[in-house]
């Protein structure tokens, strides 16, 4: 019963939406990386800065919960690098296990699914575990999938160029400014209205797009592999977060959004990564695939715990 109730009431809506992308797809052939670039570079910063301007959250616990997205992400990794080195896979193929198992996709899917699990309270805190991914894919996705090629310069200019940097900067000025804008009734608060605006359409282009970006269908190129990878990425991920999470005495509410976050399937874009730099994309692509696939049963299962 609580296994049903648990689907139902927040992964049905998001696997209806998904499914709709998917199906819009199939259907037609919509342009892709248009809509992937509206999603980047304007509905997702705007999110960020109207999240950041109302966010209801104290300022230890927010840095607690960006402290363990970082550890997440770091521990996966060094979990699957032994884990690679241990079934002695050439570097081609660790490079892409540590693509797979590092970066999950907190937010087409982590994002929606937190606010139906948790509502607005735990949307937010999923924000700020988001926001700290994004930052970490930037930063190491790029020298991780170049196996060493990509210098410090090249992962330094990546960063930079990511508009939700300066979202970032953009909401944490405006909050600590001291101007109230979703009150004001000057021009800055249209201003702010309108970026909110552009924000609530933000969750369900995300959700559109994962399905549209399954669509683009696979096949697992390596069953053993692949195993080992969803395993780590929706299996072990969540265990590390929880024990991470108690370490770092982050109230019920966090923890429950920083062991979902972690539960995630691989991140969508590191299918871009591996391309970029040849570490086994057909590989990660169906990784990405089958852990989404999976992620309906294992998330199911998680939340009837977390809820």
């Amino acid at each position: 019963m609580f296994f049903l109730s648990a689907f139902v009431d927040v992964l049905l809506p998001v696997a209806i939406v998904v499914a709709s992308g998917y199906a819009l797809r199939r259907r037609f052939d919509l342009d892709l990386p248009s809509l992937n670039r509206l999603s980047m570079y304007v509905l997702g910063p705007s999110l960020i800065v109207t999240t950041i301007v109302r966010i209801d959250v104290a300022g230890g616990e927010a840095l607690r919960i960006i402290a363990a997205s970082v550890a997440v992400c770091l521990g996966i990794g060094i979990i699957g690098l032994i884990t690679g080195m241990v079934m002695r896979l050439e570097r081609s193929s660790i490079v892409a296990l540590l693509l797979c198992v590092m970066f999950m996709n907190s937010g087409n899917y982590g994002l929606p699914t937190s606010r139906f699990a948790f509502g607005e309270a735990g949307f937010q805190r999923a924000l700020l575990y988001f926001i700290a991914q994004t930052i970490l894919a930037q930063t190491l996705a790029v020298p991780i999938a170049s196996a060493g090629r990509s210098d410090l310069k090249h992962a330094v200019r990546q960063m930079f160029a990511m508009p939700q940097i300066y979202a970032v900067a953009i909401g944490l000025l405006a909050r600590f400014s001291g101007i109230d804008l979703p009150h004001r009734s000057d021009a800055l608060g249209s201003v702010f209205r309108g970026i909110a605006l552009m924000a609530d359409a933000a969750l369900p282009l995300l959700l559109l797009l994962l399905g549209m970006q399954l669509a683009n269908g696979t096949h697992v190129e390596d069953v053993r592999l692949t195993a080992v990878v969803a395993v780590l990425r929706l299996g072990v991920s969540p265990i590390l977060a929880y024990g991470i999470a108690r370490a770092l005495a982050l109230d019920d509410l966090a923890l429950r959004v920083v062991v979902l976050e972690a539960s995630m399937p691989s991140a969508v874009n590191m299918v871009l990564y591996s391309l970029e730099f040849n570490a086994r994309p057909r590989f990660v692509a169906g990784v990405v695939v089958v852990t989404t696939l999976l992620s309906l049963v294992t998330l199911t299962l998680l939340l009837t715990v977390l809820r």
